[in-house]
């Protein structure tokens, strides 16, 4: 859920364009900071004031994978590319 939030934030805010031919994805530096800083802000705006109900909206808001990403992430399962990192601990 945290990176589909992160996900549909940067998307929003423009802090990277999608080759809509080939599907790749390029960052777009400047408005990512922008980004990162106001993502940040937000998540910490609603934890600091224990804002339950804002925390709710948001997740609702921006918690969903679209159909864009959906068929992206489908793309890499078919390649067999991870998209998250497992760490598996031994004894």
């Amino acid at each position: 859920m945290a990176n589909t939030l992160r996900f549909n934030v940067f998307e929003q805010m423009g802090a990277f364009s999608r080759d809509e031919a080939v599907g790749t994805y390029r960052v777009e530096f400047e408005r990512m900071q922008e980004a990162v800083n106001a993502l940040s802000a937000k998540i910490l705006i609603l934890q600091g004031d224990g804002d339950y109900a804002g925390a709710t909206q948001f997740v609702e808001q921006m918690g969903k994978i679209g159909p864009a990403l959906q068929a992206d992430l489908d793309r890499l399962e078919a390649a067999a590319i991870p998209v998250d990192v497992v760490f598996e601990q031994g004894l």
